[in-house]
Formats: structure tokens, C-alpha cells, sequence
């Protein structure tokens, strides 16, 4: 048989782990769906619009390695944009495929529906600023080749992808395959070597060095080798809001959560005391740093990332993030760090720690985190939006868990999203869990309608405060009150079950008990009615940060 174009990419896309194709079709797109349709092993997962698919197969990325959501030329492509920032801002590596007019249609550029009078290259232009690579599929002979181009692109970076796959070139034959190959991207040799001399001379005269560790450790897969390198060198670590080490926060050398002022306070004095801070592949945001509150000099920070290495104010350009760990694996003495006394660990809310339930008591944000914390399991796949993520920013991860936020772009809505590409790559002994704030859920609560066609059984907390309450503590007013819904009926307009309703410490652990044997059909849905104004102290502090700017 002859292998077509979306054969191969389809076939390409399985090899690297991709079972599931996010995406909505369109006529510029439909020879690729068709194929789709009637390829053995990878399946077309349809979600209720193009946004909510981008962020569907973000969450997907970040939990399998790779995502990809496939739209037609222009509405569906645009419609796609916000959550590829996302993915591009957050190191998630994510293939866009949108369908386009006939490869003749670029050159004689006729006026078609789905596309700007005169502007062909819009959706590249676009998809540019949002990824590592936009472009069209424009020499038949050569789209088996290109297309392995965009794809080791996005591994080696880790970033989204835009692929333009012209209409007719959809069934074009392919007359060779390539071979892959994927070799790590390389950094400039010059630059990694003086970054190194200079890293490695500061942190040998260091005597209290503190990593932040963030979201790229993650994307690199650099989990094994942090790991190696706190227990050689003995040196202290905290978690951050945007990527946090949800692999080894259970280690000893965590010190727990590091949000400037939002922080338990022997955790902000320990790093703000230190003379060496590395955000180590984190992002120093202000959501980082607790809404800016954070207070720290640029003579104390390091700032690692995978493409660039800042000290003292002084940058080099192309150094990769994997050279530097290893580097330091082999450069620092082991027991460096070791004997420096840090605070115990610092999370508000741990695991397994006794509390008991005054069942006729109304809930309150601390109540109901903690007893949270008890109900999470070492295989969750924990995600969060808005406010939620941020309170449980200050709850321990169980070993083994996973923790997906999107704690830098924070587009909300965009972890309710996220949510379903995480319960169609989980696997099958996998708990997904979900905690919402009324605000984001309304932004894309169709997915509902998606989890309950696929029969996937997230538990999803709706945490009910009436409106955007992270807005709220900023700046109060009515522009931030919503309309209510009753939530925990939705899944049962869909097709699914009822969820049920918390308003006591009671409610709650039936609640609790319910989610724990759940099996569907479709997700539950608890919704947790709360007051405003209660958030955890943390949050408060962030948000007081927020507001005084």
C-alpha cells in the first residue's frame, strides 16, 4: 500500500508515544481525519472547541511526553493560539497540525473562506511568536523530511510545533521514509564553558545555597539527575508555584514552598538569608515570588534555564540546562551543603496527618485542604486553576503523584482543559483529580460533555466562592461576580452522574467516601460551597503583594 503523508506522520507521531490526536475537523483538514479514523493504535479525541483541545493536549504532553492537536486553516487555528502560548511559555511539547488550502492556493492566493484577503501567511506569522518553528508543508518530495524536522524540534526544546498541512498534500504519496534520529540539542561550547568556570567558582564559595526548582526540570527530564545532585551535595531545595518538584518533595532537603511573602515564614527567611538563590529551570515571575513580595537581590539570584545562565547580571546565551546539572554533578564536592541546618518541612498541609471532622461545622478553605491532603494518593495526577492551584501550592505532593498547574502563563480555564488531556493519558490504576474555581471552570466546563463521551472518571473539587475570588482580593467589585450554576447536576445533563454538594465538614467526608470508590459513567463532580473572601493565608498574603502594585 502506499503510504501517504499523514501515514507517515501518524505512523511518526505513534512511534514517539502519541496514542491520542486532539482535534475538531474542517474541510481543510478532513483527508487527514479520514486517515485518522482507520489507523490502528492512536485515536482521535474530539473536544467541544479548538481552545479547550489545545489545552487538552498540553495536559496530555506534560503527563506522556508529547501532545498533538490537529484544526482547519484559520478559525480553527486561531482559535488555538492562547493555549500554545501556554505550551510554548511552560516547555511543553505540543504539535499543532492545521489543514490548508491546495499547495497552488499559496502562489495564486484566490479568495477562499477560513482566510485573510491577501494574507496567506497569517497563521504562520501568528504561530511564530508562540512556537519553536511554523511552516508549511510546501514540497511534497520533501514532507516526510520537514515534518521529522518540526518533530525533533519540538523534543529537543521542548515547545510546541506549528505544522500548515496543505489539503492536497494530505494523500500525496511519500517515495522514502527517514530515518529518525533525536540527538539532545547542543548549546554553544564557548558560552556553556565560561558559564560553568563562573557557576562553579561562586558555588564552591557558597555557604548557604538554596535551589528553587521549576517547571524545566520537568520538560527535560532532569528528575533523576536534581535528585543525584541534592543527595550528593546535601544543598537545600524549595518548590515553586510554576513547576513544582512534585517528584521529590518528600525529601528531606526540601524545605517546602518558596513564595515570597505567601511563604511559612522560616521558609522565606531561610532562602532570603541565603547568598546563593538558583531558580533552576524556574522562571522568576512574580507569581513566583509571591506576587512580587519576594525579597531578594540580583548579587544573591542564579537564574538557569535551559537556553540561557544569568549571574551577577551578566548573561550567556545557549547554554542547555541538562550540560549544567551534570556538569555540577562532577564540579561540587559531595557533602557540600550538608551540614547547613534548614527548617523542617514546610507545608501547611501534609499527608496523612490526623484531623477530626465536626460533621454539623460549616467547611472553610483550611478544613477542606487539609482533609485534601489525606485524600491524595501516591499515582494522582493532581491539576488545579487559578485560585485552588495557588492554596495548594502549600499542600505536600505524595511520592509518586504528579502535580500539572499552569502556574506562569495562568490563563484560567486553561487546567480544566488540561484536565481532560490528562485523563485520556493517564493510566489505568491513575486517579486524575481536578480543583476548580468557579470563575476558570465556566471558561471551559464543555470538556464536562468530552470526559463523559470518552467515560473518564475524574473527580473534580468545584470549589464555589461566586465568582473570581483570586480577582476579588486584588480588587473587589461587580465585574468579578459570575453567574451561579449548579454545578454538581452538570455531568447528569451530559450523560453522566449527579456529583453531590458540600456545605459541612459532613458533607465533605461523604464526599471523600463517594470519590474513592467512583467509577463513573463520566466524571464526579463535588461542589464545595465557600465563602468569598476565605482563602488560605498564603493566598491572602500573594494577593495583598498583587494588589500594591
Amino acid at each position: 500500500m502506499t503510504t501517504t503523508v499523514t501515514d507517515f506522520l501518524l505512523s511518526r507521531l505513534q512511534s514517539l508515544g502519541v496514542e491520542h490526536v486532539f482535534g475538531i475537523p474542517g474541510d481543510y483538514i478532513l483527508p487527514f481525519f479520514e486517515t485518522l479514523e482507520t489507523t490502528d493504535g492512536i485515536r482521535h479525541v474530539a473536544p467541544c472547541n479548538e481552545l479547550n483541545g489545545g489545552y487538552a493536549a498540553d495536559g496530555y504532553a506534560r503527563l506522556r511526553g508529547l501532545g498533538a492537536i490537529a484544526v482547519t486553516y484559520g478559525p480553527g487555528a486561531f482559535s488555538l493560539v492562547n493555549a500554545v502560548a501556554a505550551a510554548y511559555a511552560e516547555r511543553s511539547p505540543l504539535v499543532v497540525i492545521s489543514g490548508g488550502p491546495p499547495l497552488a492556493d499559496y502562489q495564486t492566493q484566490p479568495l477562499r473562506h477560513h482566510i485573510l484577503p491577501g494574507k496567506y501567511d497569517a497563521s504562520i506569522g501568528i504561530f511564530k511568536e508562540v512556537t519553536v518553528g511554523a511552516r508549511v508543508l510546501d514540497d511534497p518530495d520533501r514532507a516526510a523530511e520537514h515534518i521529522d524536522a518540526m518533530l525533533r524540534l519540538c523534543l529537543q526544546e521542548s515547545r510546541p510545533v506549528y505544522i500548515e498541512f496543505p489539503q492536497d498534500l494530505q494523500r500525496h504519496p511519500v517515495a522514502t521514509i527517514p530515518e529518525w534520529t533525536c540527538p539532545p540539542a547542543t548549546g554553544d561550547a564557548a558560552q556553556t564553558a565560561a558559564a560553568l568556570d563562573r557557576l562553579t567558582e561562586r558555588l564552591l564559595g557558597s555557604e548557604r545555597c538554596v535551589l528553587l526548582i521549576g517547571h524545566e526540570v520537568q520538560a527535560f527530564d532532569l528528575r533523576d539527575d536534581v535528585r543525584e545532585l541534592v543527595d550528593r551535595t546535601g544543598v537545600n531545595f524549595a518548590s515553586v508555584f510554576s513547576g513544582r518538584p512534585d517528584f521529590m518533595e518528600d525529601h528531606p532537603r526540601c524545605i517546602g514552598m518558596y513564595h515570597g511573602a505567601g511563604s511559612l515564614e522560616p521558609i522565606r527567611a531561610f532562602v532570603e538569608d541565603a547568598d546563593t538563590v538558583i531558580w533552576l529551570g524556574a522562571v522568576a515571575s512574580d507569581f513566583n515570588k509571591g506576587g512580587g513580595t519576594a525579597k531578594l537581590s540580583t548579587e544573591q539570584e542564579i537564574q538557569i534555564f535551559d537556553d540561557q545562565v544569568i549571574i551577577d547580571g551578566e548573561s550567556f546565551e545557549s547554554v542547555r540546562l541538562r550540560d549544567v546539572v551534570t556538569s555540577l554533578l562532577e564540579a561540587l564536592p559531595t557533602g557540600h551543603w550538608a551540614d547547613v541546618e534548614s527548617p523542617t518541612l514546610g507545608y501547611q498541609y501534609l499527608p496523612n496527618r490526623d484531623q477530626e471532622v465536626d460533621a454539623p461545622d460549616e467547611i472553610t478553605n483550611e478544613r477542606l485542604l487539609q482533609q485534601i491532603a489525606n485524600f491524595l494518593g501516591e499515582r494522582d495526577i493532581i491539576l488545579g486553576d487559578a485560585g485552588p492551584s495557588i492554596s495548594m501550592s502549600y499542600m505536600q505532593i505524595p511520592a509518586g503523584a504528579r502535580f500539572i498547574v499552569s502556574g506562569y502563563w495562568a490563563s484560567i480555564g486553561g487546567g480544566f482543559g488540561m484536565t481532560l488531556g490528562a485523563s485520556i493519558g493517564a493510566a489505568a490504576d491513575q486517579r486524575v483529580l481536578a480543583f476548580e474555581g468557579d470563575g476558570s471552570f465556566q471558561m471551559t466546563a464543555q470538556e464536562l460533555s468530552t470526559m463523559v463521551r470518552y467515560n473518564k472518571t475524574p473527580i473534580i473539587f468545584l470549589l464555589n466562592n461566586r465568582g473570581y475570588t483570586a480577582e476579588r482580593l486584588i480588587h473587589d467589585g461587580e465585574f468579578n461576580d459570575i453567574q451561579n450554576w449548579q454545578y454538581w447536576r452538570l455531568p447528569e445533563v451530559y450523560g453522566g452522574v449527579a456529583g453531590c454538594e458540600v456545605r459541612t465538614e459532613g458533607d465533605l467526608q461523604e464526599a471523600l467516601e463517594r470519590a474513592a470508590n467512583h467509577t463513573g459513567p463520566g466524571p464526579l463532580m463535588i461542589e464545595v460551597h465557600l465563602d468569598p473572601l476565605d482563602v488560605s493565608e498564603a493566598f491572602a498574603r500573594m494577593s495583598a503583594g498583587l494588589r500594591s502594585r
